[in-house]
């Protein structure tokens, strides 16, 4: 139930710089639950943490993670969830063939 009303949040009554930080703590959580097998590309892996601030060493920020770059980031990790969501549903309705 919390879960799935942090998925759903949208942060409204922040400002958008603020916005774009929750949704960056969001997608870091969600990289780490990510299983690496299941995605099976380990550059986009990368792309996507490289545009996720380190949370191991805080102090050591990217130069280049700009909002543009987490904005992006935020984007692509929504789209994976759903895509990877799709392709679970897909390959258990074959799967019975």
């Amino acid at each position: 139930m919390v879960e799935e009303r942090r998925r759903r949040d949208h942060f409204l009554d922040l400002n958008m710089d603020d916005r774009l930080w929750a949704n960056m703590i969001r997608s870091h959580y969600d990289l780490l639950a990510l299983n690496k097998e299941e995605l099976n590309d380990p550059v986009l892996y990368d792309l996507l943490k490289a545009g996720v601030l380190d949370w191991e060493k805080p102090n050591d920020r990217l130069n280049q993670s700009t909002q543009a770059m987490r904005h992006s980031t935020a984007i692509q990790m929504r789209m994976l969830a759903k895509h990877l969501h799709l392709e679970k549903k897909v390959r258990a309705a074959f799967s019975c063939y």
